[in-house]
């Protein structure tokens, strides 16, 4: 098959949020460097908020929304409501990372009337799966 691209995000607009967790912070990189989605807004999920920002902060993303990772997962309530709230503006939506949350996100949208055309989505892993992206 070849060399491919994870998630072509080559239509991307100029209002978007991207949603991931520490998997997602390369795509967060890109996207910054990307003159067509120069007003981004940066939701992650992480297990360490303070490595995490030093993270963020080396690769120019420090205005990121870091949101600690919980293990009964409560918090993507914040999530969720960041990602409802901004796509509420008109963004356009990637989400990234991990397969339960990008589930959840995308549930939350849908329940809050956005359209399926405005979300772009890639599970990069899930636990005990091997083989994602």
């Amino acid at each position: 098959m070849g060399p491919r691209r994870s998630l072509d995000l080559s239509d991307i607009g100029t209002l978007v949020v991207l949603f991931g967790d520490e998997t997602s912070f390369g795509l967060g990189a890109a996207l910054r460097g990307n003159a067509q989605s120069n007003d981004s807004t940066y939701v992650f999920e992480v297990s360490d908020f303070a490595e995490s920002r030093r993270v963020l902060e080396a690769i120019d993303l420090k205005d990121a929304i870091l949101i600690e990772r919980t293990a009964d997962e409560t918090h993507l309530a914040g999530a969720k409501a960041a990602l409802v709230r901004l796509a509420a503006k008109g963004a356009q939506i990637v989400l990234t990372g991990k397969a339960s949350s990008i589930q959840q996100m995308s549930r939350a949208l849908k329940a809050a009337g956005v359209g399926s055309a405005r979300v772009k989505a890639k599970a990069y892993w899930t636990p005990g799966k091997t083989g994602l992206d």
